[in-house]
Formats: C-alpha cells, sequence, structure tokens
C-alpha cells in the first residue's frame, strides 16, 4: 500500500487549523500542523512533507520565514497560500493561491494538484 501524501497545515488560527486538517486527513492524507515557526523546526526532523497549506491567519513574514525553512529541509514541496479578503501570504511566490472560504471539496481538489 503507498504512503499517503504528507501534508504541513500552518497558521495561528487553531480552529481552522484543526478543521483543516482533519478534512484533509478525511481525504487520505498524512497531516501534521504547526502553529508556530517553533513547531515547523520541531517538524523538519520529518523525512518527507509534500505540500504545505499556508493559512490566511499568518503575518507576511511568518509566511516567509515558514517557506524558506520548508524549502530548505524539503526542496520540492509544494506551498498553497490561502487568502482571505486582503490578508495572507503574498510576498514570497507559492504554488498557488486559494481563497479561504472555497470550501472542503476546493481545499482537497487543490492539495491533490499539487502532490508528485
Amino acid at each position: 500500500m503507498p504512503t499517503p501524501a504528507s501534508v504541513l497545515v500552518f497558521g495561528r488560527d487553531f480552529q481552522l487549523v484543526h478543521t483543516r486538517s482533519l478534512i484533509l486527513e478525511k481525504a487520505g492524507f498524512h497531516v501534521r500542523t504547526a502553529s508556530s515557526l517553533p513547531e515547523i523546526s520541531q517538524l523538519l526532523s520529518e523525512p518527507t512533507m509534500d505540500v504545505m497549506l499556508l493559512c490566511h491567519s499568518l503575518s507576511t513574514e511568518e509566511c516567509d520565514e515558514a517557506l524558506a525553512m520548508t524549502q530548505q529541509r524539503w526542496p520540492r514541496i509544494q506551498t498553497i497560500s490561502m487568502l482571505s479578503g486582503s490578508s495572507g501570504c503574498t510576498s514570497q511566490p507559492t504554488d498557488a493561491v486559494m481563497n479561504a472560504a472555497d470550501g472542503p471539496a476546493k481545499l482537497i481538489r487543490e492539495v491533490c494538484k499539487h502532490i508528485h
């Protein structure tokens, strides 16, 4: 049986991170969550991470640092930035941008598109 793709959900809003991780787990992904940069540092020991979801609750600085940390450790990681209005990670390029209000089906489709 193949190993499920791994997704890192990073955001400061516990409820949003928890809900998104449950949706992705139900879809069959191996999900890790982080609500701070130190938590991401702890996850760098993971052998691989396929996709990182950057929630709109993060500051631009947090997104930039998370991108730098994860791309150094996992050069092939795909990143999806979630936007809500004008908030979200926008200073660094990501592989995809989606509206945070698009719903669970769109979230799953977007993650699936970025699995290698």
